[in-house]
């Protein structure tokens, strides 16, 4: 005579448990929000998006965009790898409408493993703007950081 040893329904709950938690952790890692981070506020953004260049000399710089909202405004947040230049200056946005978005420089800058990054804000109207229309082409100015003149 045999004897079949029944598993116990605590054994069964764990495991129904622990594969839920497991289920719940990687369900909530696929819809996690981009973030980004300004000082030490913390604001919801869209995924970062390369423009590429348009210059044919080795000056061209590529430039990464996200843009992060708080509230009624946001920001546009641009970026581009260098050793020695800053995003400065007026940021022009041109949408494929031919709308213009100008936004002023409000001396919001970070350099960070050789990424020069700033932050220039938008209004609601403008990020509405955004939503209804891509973008064609943004025009940035470079300055040097470590020259005594910039261009």
């Amino acid at each position: 005579m045999s004897i079949c040893k029944q598993p116990q329904i605590t054994d069964i709950m764990k495991k129904i448990i622990l594969l839920l938690l497991f289920t719940l952790v990687y369900s909530q890692e696929g819809v996690s929000q981009n973030t980004f981070f300004i000082g030490e506020k913390m604001y919801p953004c869209t995924e970062t998006f390369t423009l590429i260049s348009n210059s044919k000399s080795y000056t061209g710089y590529d430039l990464d965009v996200l843009i992060a909202k708080n509230g009624n405004t946001g920001f546009i947040v641009v970026s581009t790898e260098t050793s020695s230049v800053f995003i400065k200056g007026k940021l022009m946005i041109y949408l494929e409408d031919g709308t213009i978005i100008s936004c002023t420089d409000r001396g919001i800058y970070d350099y960070v493993d050789n990424t020069a990054t700033t932050v220039y804000y938008l209004t609601n109207a403008e990020i509405e703007k955004m939503k209804l229309k891509n973008i064609s082409t943004i025009r940035f100015s470079l300055e040097c950081g470590k020259c005594i003149s910039s261009s």
